[in-house]
């Protein structure tokens, strides 16, 4: 005669168990901000550097830059535009202290893994469009791999003037509600 052994409620509490600690684990030692183009990434620049000082945490950039296979990885020409002195004097401009890290890759999907840990709060500038646009393929990689992403929509019109407050705050807003809850 054989036992029948109900696992339902275990099953249940250990699911419940395991969403929660998804749920709370944002890793809040950094913010990292995705280079997408020079404008988007500067207005998510300005709102990682809001919630940066809110939150007293440095930022990284980063840009994960392809290089075609006829050109050797270890020497790309040109410089990646976030190394650009135009680019540093417009941060430095703004009193916006940043991180920048440049990974060389041949395919930047296959990289996401290298250039962050696990469970990143992550910023990234672009524009919604009926499209998929390439920074709404960030975020939903991203995502995917298990971040938190902040997408700062740029097409707003308080995004181009440089000025984020209404941004930051909505960012800043939002992350205390997932502290608090």
């Amino acid at each position: 005669m054989s036992e029948v052994i109900q696992l339902t409620a275990a099953i249940e509490q250990r699911t419940a168990r395991g969403s929660e600690a998804r749920a709370a684990l944002i890793r809040t030692d950094s913010i990292y901000i995705v280079y997408t183009t020079i404008d988007d990434t500067l207005a998510a620049v300005r709102v990682g550097a809001e919630l940066g000082k809110a939150m007293s945490v440095p930022l990284t950039l980063i840009h994960f830059r392809t290089v075609p296979y006829v050109l050797s990885v270890d020497a790309p020409t040109g410089l990646s535009p976030v190394e650009t002195d135009g680019f540093m004097k417009r941060l430095h401009e703004e009193g916006i202290d940043v991180r920048v890290r440049v990974y060389l890759c041949r395919d930047e999907r296959r990289v996401v893994s290298f250039g962050f840990k696990p469970h990143c709060l992550i910023v990234i500038g672009g524009r919604h469009g009926w499209r998929q646009t390439v920074a709404e393929r960030w975020r939903q990689r991203l995502e995917a791999a298990g971040h938190f992403v902040l997408f700062v929509d740029v097409s707003d019109a308080s995004m181009q003037d440089g000025s984020s407050p209404n941004m930051a705050a909505v960012a800043a807003d939002r992350l205390k509600e997932l502290f608090h809850a």
